[in-house]
């Protein structure tokens, strides 16, 4: 029963029958010492007086509070409780002498005795309970009736102890909530933390930007404790209650910026009853592709890849999804012109999404010839037979690398690129370029990797200290590259505002804090050195473009290039030398002459730059 007492709603109504138990003793001690007996003369009196008092306190907020957290402020809305009581009583009793006055004062101090009393009791009972059961100490950022419910929610699971409140809005700073006190987050705060063992921070506020959820996590990562996320109420699984539906802060809710909005009525139009190929569809880019273009109900989806397992894997992943698109799998690579040709003559396509590619650079660094075949002439075999099929649109998948790059496989992206700059300035079909940093979660990305790291005690190994990344969600990039496809004209290069790079020594840190350790401590941070290929920051225009808006303050359009036929040669002679085998530096050596721009870094090609 002691337990729930220290519970909201089990609070409030204990409050009331021990208040009335303390006015009776408060009477009977009175009459016991003073059997005068001038002011209560019957039940009826007694009665009158504790269901008066009760109105009161609640009349002046005395019961807002909960017991285990009664403060002076709160033994001071008793006091004025009890002495508006005795107004109405004296009134009430007709009191109209010096004794009638000196019996109320007496009344009006055992009440307020016995009152602020068992208060004090049951706040001492509370801070034992708490440290046997060692309740979790808990910060809620929001107070708002999400924050309030929440934490209501917090106290009815006995097992959280709500310490404090934190709130942006300036009205609310200072004052308390049901006897807890409001934050604002700044320096104040942070003392205060330095004096408490806070386990866990709750964000329960729907109404936060990603910037901002970024600086509550950057405040309270340095003490050390744990982030949590609750959804709006009327999200909750009412079977798991509050501390069922808490989820932890991720590095990917970090990193990531708010959400692109995407014009889904052009996207229907677009690619509802459809044809369409993806490239690439087992990856990480071209499944989600595949993922997102159910939603608009195409007539058929042509997924391409030429890496089997997975292919199998998305196929069953599709089919155990309710849907009227239908589905072909088709396991090819786009190296092969026969086959992609092959690909088109079986259907008439409507849109192509080409994301296959070779990405890993140090993979590609030491075999520049499977970067020219797959990336290269892949993307110039699925945009010729695109335009020979007079398919309506196309996209390719681009990179952040493929601007002044500094490895081999920045630099086949690039040339990559300009062949379909060049064929989109005489095609009827709408050849569009996308452009975007590091993907979150995709597959051999950093994020993963030190997730493995932390999790076998580390150590996280980090290249260089300074070294810095864009990342984007594999969302965010889907529906960068939907939005192109339902939006351009053909020869445009669509770039998403990426907002500030990140540090990757940074990155490690949060997702070392995140899971619940200390950098250098739990967790050792190593420097490993630039690899082959590899810069300190990557960017997303050349010197040559510039950029323009888009309907989409997020999303910007490069300005149109243009390329001769002699650099369309050069593409075209740098395929035959990879098909004929020629050597790595044969291969590089002409990159360099497509790409004058391409300059090696931390690699054995760095001396054809001298």
């Amino acid at each position: 029963m002691f337990e729930k007492i220290f519970k909201y709603h089990y609070s409030k109504k204990y409050a009331y029958v021990l208040d009335g138990i303390c006015l009776f003793l408060a009477i009977e001690v009175l009459l016991y010492l003073n059997g005068s007996n001038l002011v209560i003369r019957s039940l009826t009196d007694k009665f009158v007086f504790i269901i008066l008092a009760l109105s009161c306190l609640t009349l002046v907020r005395g019961y807002r509070m909960l017991l285990r957290f009664t403060t002076f402020i709160d033994i001071g809305k008793i006091t004025i409780g009890l002495m508006l009581t005795l107004v109405i009583y004296a009134i009430y009793v007709k009191a109209n002498t010096r004794a009638h006055y000196n019996y109320l004062l007496l009344l009006f101090y055992f009440s307020l005795s016995f009152l602020s009393l068992y208060r004090l009791i049951v706040k001492l009972l509370y801070a034992r309970v708490s440290k046997e059961q060692k309740l979790t100490a808990t910060i809620l950022f929001g107070a708002g009736v999400n924050g309030l419910m929440a934490k209501r929610a917090l106290d009815d699971s006995n097992s959280v102890n709500v310490l404090a409140f934190v709130d942006d809005d300036k009205t609310k700073v200072g004052r308390s909530i049901e006897g807890i006190s409001v934050f604002a987050l700044d320096e104040k705060l942070k003392k205060t933390l330095e004096q408490q063992n806070i386990d866990q921070v709750i964000i329960t506020t729907d109404k936060i930007s990603q910037k901002r959820k970024n600086e509550v996590f950057n405040f309270f990562k340095l003490q050390g404790v744990k982030i949590f996320t609750v959804p709006a109420i009327d999200q909750w699984a009412n079977s798991q209650g509050i501390v069922g539906n808490l989820k932890p802060i991720i590095i990917e809710d970090l990193l990531r910026r708010d959400a692109i909005d995407i014009d889904l009525q052009k996207n229907v139009l677009q690619y509802q009853d459809k044809t369409i190929l993806v490239t690439g569809a087992a990856g990480s880019i071209g499944s989600e592709i595949v993922r997102q273009l159910l939603k608009f109900k195409p007539h058929k989806l042509i997924l391409f890849d030429q890496a089997e397992t997975p292919l199998f894997d998305l196929k069953n992943e599709l089919f155990k999804t309710k849907h009227t698109t239908q589905f072909e799998f088709l396991l090819r690579s786009v190296s092969n012109y026969a086959s992609v040709e092959q690909s088109f003559k079986a259907h008439t396509i409507d849109v192509v999404f080409h994301a296959a590619a070779y990405k890993h650079v140090y993979m590609t660094e030491t075999t520049p010839a499977a970067a020219v075949l797959n990336n290269i002439l892949g993307t110039k075999n699925v945009v010729d037979v695109a335009i020979k099929n007079k398919v309506a649109h196309f996209v390719m998948v681009s990179t952040d690398k493929a601007v002044n790059p500094s490895n081999v496989m920045g630099a086949s992206k690039r040339i990559a690129e300009m062949y379909v700059a060049n064929q989109a300035e005489s095609s009827n079909t709408q050849l569009i370029t996308t452009r975007f940093g590091n993907v979150l979660g995709s597959n051999g990305s950093v994020v993963p990797i030190f997730k493995e790291q932390i999790a076998k005690g580390g150590p996280v190994t980090v290249t260089r200290p300074e070294i810095t990344r864009f990342f984007m969600t594999i969302t965010e990039a889907c529906q960068l590259v939907l939005e192109a496809g339902a939006t351009g004209t053909g020869g445009e290069i669509y770039v998403f505002d990426m907002g500030a790079p990140v540090k990757i020594k940074d990155l490690a840190i949060s997702m070392i804090r995140l899971s619940g350790l200390v950098e250098n401590q739990d967790i050792k941070i190593e420097y490993s050195g630039l690899r082959p290929g590899e810069k300190l920051y990557e960017e997303l225009l050349t010197d040559n473009e510039n950029l323009k808006p888009s309907h989409n303050e997020l999303i910007y359009i490069a300005q149109k290039e243009s390329f001769g036929k002699e650099k369309i040669q050069q593409i075209e002679q740098l395929i035959s030398e990879a098909e004929f085998g020629k050597s790595n530096e044969i291969l590089v050596q002409q990159m360099k002459n497509i790409v004058p721009e391409f300059k090696s870094m931390n690699s054995s090609y760095e001396e054809m730059d001298s």
